[in-house]
């Protein structure tokens, strides 16, 4: 005779679909619902999934900087105050490059002559830019390099607006997905509805990087400075939600 017990086949579908859809409560996590409270045939399960997507990173950044050296400071901060100056006139003529002033630093990097008070110093300032319009920033990032300024570093990041797009985008398919396990599950278990009353939302974002490539070189002195090239990289960008679903009679 077969003692298949209703509750033996109930248990034996929960733990089926746990496996393939639930995590393991964490014993540290916090749970405001108290089990022994839930009304007479009430369940909480819980549940994660998780989203992701690759993205072209849409945002050039690139660090500029001008530097001179010698044993005259006063003449050296002159100096690097009149590039600095005209890099800055140039920029602010422009509507879609934003750009900061960076720190300005002023020493010494080799001791004075022999029986001289003469030091070798240095001064150096830079700009730091960044452009949703890559080809804009290139030509001038050029015309800055002509003005006397180099270039220390350039990369492509992915602007906060865009990242809010694609992870609110993201968040919206996570969520039907968690609703729908949980509808499925309220089914498997002879439950009329399923109620995600916990969510917990975990953001992620992995750089992959550009690829830039510097023009740096002029073929003649009275050239014109080759416009720098850039090509974007991708960036990978997660959302992992943890929920908590309410399945009811």
């Amino acid at each position: 005779m077969n003692c298949y017990h209703p509750i033996s086949r109930l248990l034996k579908s929960l733990s089926l679909f746990m496996a393939l859809t639930f995590i393991a409560v964490n014993s540290q996590a916090q749970n405001p619902f108290n089990l022994d409270t839930l009304q007479a045939g009430q369940l909480m399960l819980n549940l994660t999934t998780n989203e992701t997507t690759t993205v072209e990173l849409d945002t050039l950044n690139v660090s500029m900087h001008f530097s001179a050296q010698g044993r005259d400071s006063t003449d050296l901060q002159a100096e690097v105050n009149r590039v600095i100056r005209e890099a800055r006139d140039i920029l602010k003529d422009t509507d879609n490059i934003d750009y900061v002033i960076q720190q300005y630093n002023v020493y010494i990097i080799q001791d004075g002559r022999p029986n001289r008070n003469d030091p070798t110093w240095r001064a150096q300032q830079g700009i730091r830019m960044s452009s949703l319009n890559s080809e804009a920033l290139l030509v001038m990032t050029a015309r800055l390099q002509k003005a006397g300024l180099v270039v220390s570093n350039m990369n492509f990041s992915l602007s906060s607006a865009k990242l809010e797009e694609v992870t609110r985008e993201l968040m919206d398919t996570a969520l039907r997905q968690l609703q729908s396990r949980a509808d499925s599950a309220a089914a498997t278990l002879g439950k009329s509805r399923a109620d995600l009353v916990e969510v917990t939302l975990n953001e992620g974002q992995n750089f992959f990087g550009g690829r830039p490539m510097m023009a740096m070189e002029m073929r003649a002195m009275d050239a014109a400075m080759p416009v720098p090239v850039a090509e974007p990289g991708e960036s990978q960008v997660s959302v992992s939600i943890n929920a908590r679903a309410l399945l009811s009679p």
